[in-house]
């Protein structure tokens, strides 16, 4: 057996591990870890299906066991569920980030790029896994890969930075905060934003850098919250 072929065997039964899941359509298996570095045929479709596949199937298993939480609170859980930080806390704690097919690619030479592809790989198996079997199956595999998650019943709906500095504004009938993003010079493989926020009673804008628009904000919120509370 060529090195190639035992390769790619050690990651079958990695999936199979993972997921447990064993593909009947290898071909989709092998698109949902190569990277566009060494095919046209690579994740990037199935990530973008896997993305809409899991945002479903967490909606749906929050609605389902959280009956009394509130559309709010509901929407906040998911968007923590399904934040590119935790897809890739997950994929990485998992071994998925292993799995990656690629050419001349490090994913340990920046934080960014190992978050992104992470969080990518997961989205596209789960994408490949719906299309080699059906929702059912992929709904099953999904909420037991994200039960420690789904079931944290302490921090459920908990409200993010963002949201708390908004109503925090609102309360005191004063402007909401504004954002600006900012592109720094960085490799599209690895982007950098500085997010920047101003509110009408810190007369210092401030401001971050990150490598995700999302994040950016929740961390510059969190900044100005800390810096009104030690104002008081």
């Amino acid at each position: 057996m060529s090195k190639k072929n035992k390769d790619f065997n050690n990651k079958k039964l990695l999936i199979k591990k993972i997921f447990n899941y064993e593909f009947k359509n290898e071909n989709l298996l092998i698109e949902s870890i190569t990277h566009k570095s060494i095919s046209e045929s690579n994740y990037e479709r199935l990530e973008f299906l896997g993305d809409s596949v899991l945002q479903l199937i967490i909606t749906e298993s929050l609605y389902e066991k959280h009956f009394k939480l509130d559309e709010g609170a509901l929407s906040r859980e998911k968007q923590s569920l399904v934040s590119r930080k935790s897809l890739a806390k997950l994929s990485i704690d998992l071994g998925i980030d292993k799995l990656l097919e690629s050419f001349n690619l490090n994913l340990n030479s920046t934080k960014s790029l190992k978050i992104s592809i992470s969080a990518n790989l997961l989205e596209s198996i789960i994408g490949a896994i719906f299309i080699d079997s059906n929702y059912r199956n992929c709904k099953k595999i999904v909420t037991k890969l994200f039960y420690n998650l789904l079931n944290k019943k302490e921090i459920i709906g908990k409200k993010d930075s963002k949201t708390l500095l908004q109503e925090y504004m609102q309360s005191k009938k004063l402007p909401i905060p504004k954002y600006k993003t900012t592109r720094l010079e960085s490799p599209s493989h690895s982007p950098k934003f500085r997010i920047m926020c101003k509110v009408s009673i810190i007369k210092k804008e401030q401001s971050c850098v990150s490598s995700t628009v999302q994040d950016g904000q929740q961390r510059v919120s969190r900044l100005i919250l800390e810096k009104l509370v030690s104002e008081k």
